[in-house]
């Protein structure tokens, strides 16, 4: 199935939603490869919050010769954000984050990274300091300024007249309002309450902005690392912003049908988890008293002092066969050391009181004892018992 199929499912399923997934468009540039350019259409309209108007440009003149202006608008912070997730954009968590220099200061860092359409990665580092002191200063002037020349946006000047002294003036502006022009009117404020509309302007924004100081220098510092890696102009005309805005991202996507293609990632895998746990090797060739031979013509008797046949092990409830040769080579010293007087033997060669082989009547050991009845059903010397396991 197509990404435009699927994408179109999506929107009649969830046409009554509000929908934040961008349209998509994947080629595969290579067998490990894929492109996929991500679609964000700007929403234009009035108040949608995705642009910001920031003044007009002179866009040529008309056939008087009198000059025209178009009005710019730049990219807000929920556009921008739309267009870091389509470009994959991602942000260090250590070194993006907000210092406070002193008491009026606050400065937001930001590291962010984002790959290219080659596959490497691209990063840049910004910041934005906002100082209380500064910004005080830049909003007396902003606010003097719009007291002596006038206030053009509609909802502040109707909010002025309510407050303050002052008068309406016409200007050369014209406004588009549901396909009709109209005429943009200026409201001035008079000489006698021009410094209260100053004073309280600057208060309702400074309250504002020592609350989120710090937020706005993160996010200035964020916002500018967007702009950055991606190219974004500072501002852009109307109709530029109808188009939508295309970025093209590359992601490891490997094309599992070739058969090259999974023959290499079979390889690195093998390759990976040998490095993790280091290479197979062959198993390792059996030792001489392992083989069936060998076990087959071993004599405990000619091996009483060979340390291999020794155990370190008396904890299992089964015992090994070195474990075996171990407590063999001890009863034979033993009875090579401790021989009973001939008076205690009786008339059938048993010494009253001991264990011994069922078979050949060899004396054993308790140890002995219970394991052979446990294995065999009888009491066996090790010797016998090897018989007996054939």
């Amino acid at each position: 199935m197509s990404n435009s199929t699927t994408l179109a499912e999506i929107q009649s399923k969830y046409q009554n939603c509000n929908l934040l997934i961008p349209a998509a468009t994947s080629v595969q540039i290579n067998p490990f490869y894929k492109c996929t350019v991500m679609e964000v259409v700007p929403d234009t309209s009035d108040n949608s919050g995705d642009i910001f108007k920031v003044g007009n440009t002179k866009v040529g003149e008309d056939e008087n010769g009198k000059a025209v202006y178009a009005d710019v608008f730049s990219l807000a912070k929920p556009l921008l954000m739309k267009l870091a997730t389509a470009a994959g954009i991602q942000f260090h968590p250590e070194y993006t984050t907000v210092v406070r220099e002193n008491s009026n200061t606050y400065v937001g860092k930001a590291y962010g990274a984002v790959r290219l359409p080659d596959g490497t990665f691209k990063t840049h580092a910004e910041t934005k300091r906002i100082c209380l002191d500064d910004e005080e200063a830049k909003y007396r002037i902003e606010f003097m300024d719009k007291s002596i020349k006038g206030i053009s946006d509609w909802r502040a000047a109707k909010s002025a007249e309510e407050m303050f002294k002052g008068h309406w003036e016409d200007t050369a502006e014209t406004r588009t309002y549901k396909g009709r022009e109209y005429p943009v009117k200026k409201f001035v404020i008079d000489d006698c309450d021009r410094e209260k509309y100053i004073e309280r302007s600057m208060l309702v924004n400074m309250t504002l902005l020592r609350k989120t100081a710090s937020e706005k220098a993160q996010t200035g510092a964020i916002l500018r690392v967007i702009r950055a890696l991606l190219g974004i102009k500072g501002t852009y005309q109307l109709q530029e912003l109808k188009k939508p805005f295309a970025v093209p991202t590359v992601t490891f996507s490997p094309d599992y049908s070739d058969a090259n293609v999974r023959q290499a990632m079979l390889q690195q895998g093998m390759s990976s988890m040998g490095n993790m746990f280091g290479a197979a090797s062959a198993p390792p060739a059996a030792l001489p008293f392992e083989t069936e031979a060998f076990a087959d013509s071993f004599d405990p008797e000619e091996n009483l002092n060979n340390p291999a046949f020794a155990s370190d092990s008396q904890e299992d409830d089964e015992m090994s066969s070195a474990e075996m040769e171990h407590i063999y080579t001890q009863e034979s010293a033993t009875q090579q050391e401790e021989l009973p007087p001939r008076e205690q033997v009786n008339e059938n060669g048993y010494i009253p009181g001991d264990l011994y082989c069922e078979k050949c009547g060899t004396p054993i050991n308790e140890r002995v004892y219970e394991y052979s009845l446990k294995k065999f059903g009888s009491p066996l010397c090790i010797k016998c018992q090897k018989g007996a396991g054939r």
